[in-house]
C-alpha cells in the first residue's frame, strides 16, 4: 500500500478541493491509503467514511504569509507540521501539500533532515514528461552561491535517473551561451560543473531550451526559477484564453495540459518524499499533485536520490 499524508488546509480554495481529490484518488487506486490532516470549522462537510481514508483534526493552520519562525516553534499541531511528522515517523510514504512554500521547506529541513551536510533542498518541477525534463530550483532558495547550484544539478540529475531511463544532461540557465556571459556566480558555477565527472554537464542553457533541446536538467536559483515557471504558466493561460473561440486550438492546449499528469513540484534533498502543489490548484490539479506523490512514493524517490548522492 502507498500511504499518502495529505495537508488539506494550504490551498486557496479551501479543504474541499483536498477532500474531493482524495475521494477521487481512492476510486482510481486500490493500493493507496490516504490520511487527511485538516482543521475543523463550522459548516465544514467531511468526506464520507472510506476504509482507506483517515481524518486527523489539527488545531492550527499555517497561513500563507506566516513567519517561518512561528511555523517552526508555535504551530506544532498544524496540519503541515503533523503531516510531515507522520512522514518522519514512517507512518506515511509521501506528503502532499498546497501550503506555504517557505514554511514547508523550513519544516521539512527541521523535521525530516537533509540528505547530507551543506546540501540544500530544492524544488523540482517537471517541464515535460516524455522525455522527462525538469527545472530546479523553483523558490526554495533565493540567494544561491555556486556550491548550492552545483548541489541543485546533482539533485536534478538524480531525479532524472530515479524516474526515467534518460541520462541526465545538465544545463545552467544563463542570459547566453558564450563563456563571457552571466554573473560571477554563474561563471564560477559553470567552472565547477565542468570539472565534475557526474553529472554530465552541457554548459549554459538559454530560456529557449527550457521545453526543448538536448539538456534535460535546467539549473537556476529559486528566484529565477519561480519567475520562469509563473511566466510560463501565465503565457499558457493567456494563449488558451485568446484561442478559446478557435475550433480545435483550445482543446489541443487542454489535451496537452491534461496529459501532463504530474502537477506541482517535488522537494528533493530532504529525508522523505514531498510534493508541493500550487496554492491555486483546482480539483484537477489537486488530483494531479496526489498522483505525483503516488508516483514518487512508488519509485521511492528519496531513497534513490540518497543512494546516488550519499553512497
Amino acid at each position: 500500500m502507498i500511504r499518502v499524508a495529505l495537508d488539506a488546509m494550504g490551498g486557496d480554495l479551501g479543504p474541499r478541493i483536498a477532500f474531493d481529490g482524495a475521494v477521487e484518488i481512492l476510486s482510481r487506486y486500490p493500493d493507496v491509503v490516504i490520511t487527511i490532516y485538516y482543521s475543523p470549522s463550522s459548516g465544514l462537510e467531511l468526506p464520507a467514511p472510506h476504509e482507506r481514508l483517515s481524518l486527523i483534526a489539527c488545531t492550527d493552520v499555517i497561513d500563507g504569509d506566516e513567519e517561518i519562525v512561528l511555523s517552526l516553534f508555535r504551530r506544532r499541531n498544524s496540519t503541515l507540521y503533523q503531516s510531515l511528522n507522520a512522514l518522519a515517523q514512517r507512518s506515511s510514504d509521501v506528503v502532499v501539500t498546497l501550503g506555504n512554500t517557505g514554511a514547508m521547506v523550513a519544516l521539512a529541513r527541521h523535521i525530516l533532515g537533509v540528505l547530507r551536510p551543506k546540501l540544500y533542498p530544492a524544488l523540482i518541477r517537471e517541464l515535460y514528461s516524455n522525455p522527462l525534463r525538469c527545472l530546479v530550483d523553483l523558490g526554495a532558495n533565493v540567494h544561491c552561491p555556486p556550491s548550492m547550484l552545483v548541489g541543485f544539478a546533482e539533485l536534478g540529475a538524480a531525479y532524472i535517473e530515479a524516474l526515467s531511463d534518460e541520462k541526465p544532461r545538465v544545463g545552467l540557465l544563463n542570459v547566453g551561451v558564450e563563456s563571457s556571459k552571466g554573473s560571477a556566480v554563474i561563471r564560477e558555477t559553470d567552472r565547477l560543473l565542468a570539472s565534475k565527472s557526474w553529472p554530465d554537464y552541457f554548459g549554459y542553457a538559454e530560456g529557449t531550451e527550457l521545453f526543448d533541446g538536448d539538456k534535460n536538467v535546467i539549473v537556476c536559483d529559486g528566484m529565477v526559477g519561480n519567475a520562469v515557471l509563473k511566466a510560463s504558466e501565465g503565457l499558457l493561460s493567456f494563449i488558451m484564453s485568446k484561442f478559446k473561440e478557435v475550433d480545435g486550438v483550445s482543446s489541443l492546449f487542454e489535451t496537452f495540459y491534461q496529459t501532463e499528469r504530474r502537477h506541482g513540484a517535488c522537494l528533493v534533498g530532504v529525508r522523505g518524499n514531498l510534493v508541493k502543489g500550487h496554492g491555486r490548484s483546482d480539483l484537477s490539479a489537486m488530483i494531479g499533485a496526489i498522483e505525483y506523490g503516488i508516483d514518487i512514493a512508488r519509485a521511492d524517490l528519496y531513497s534513490a536520490i540518497e543512494a546516488r548522492l550519499c553512497s
